[in-house]
């Protein structure tokens, strides 16, 4: 098998089988279907990467989860526990003990606000940039693949990305809930 081979299993039954049978149009049932699986694979590989960047940093999953986050927000973007809780759905005691794993491992510090001495900032530090030299080759190998999609194309998978990421949060919004 050549490595540009997926090795992902094509069968699609269970619940993905209904984004195959969205219309009259045997071509596009399949188009649908194949869209749901490559999106159902590229998450479940999201977090196989996850865990293969914990390992490599030697940090707790969740950490680099949350890691990863951090570094991928605008650098001036003041990020409190209750912020990380409210992101990530976990809880503050919970955010509390990733805070600490960073911290002592160099990874985040605390600051007081600036204008509420009692507000906790969390900020990254330099040694967390090492989290983006992790994902390098993989941005590469993805901008490599993307330069070959016109204009359009990448408008149109943007698009894509945007509105599953639109569907999964409001999923996750409503898992809270219940």
């Amino acid at each position: 098998m050549s490595s540009t081979e997926s090795t992902a299993p094509t069968n699609t039954e269970g619940y993905h089988v209904r984004a195959g049978q969205g219309s009259d149009d045997p071509r596009r049932n399949a188009a649908l279907q194949r869209a749901m699986t490559a999106a159902r694979e590229l998450g479940l590989t999201s977090i196989s990467l996850n865990s293969a960047v914990a390992k490599h940093l030697d940090i707790h999953p969740t950490d680099a989860w949350i890691l990863t986050y951090m570094r991928g927000l605008p650098r001036e973007t003041s990020l409190t526990p209750g912020d990380l809780a409210r992101v990530t759905g976990l809880t503050t005691g919970a955010i509390t003990g990733v805070v600490d794993r960073l911290e002592s491992q160099g990874y985040v510090r605390r600051e007081r606000g600036a204008q509420d001495r009692r507000k906790v900032i969390i900020v990254p530090t330099e040694k967390s940039v090492g989290v983006a030299e992790v994902f390098h080759p993989l941005v590469e190998g993805i901008m490599t693949m993307a330069l070959r999609y016109s204009t359009d194309e990448l408008e149109t998978i943007s698009a894509y990305f945007e509105g599953a990421t639109t569907a999964t949060q409001d999923a996750i919004t409503r898992l809270r809930r219940l």
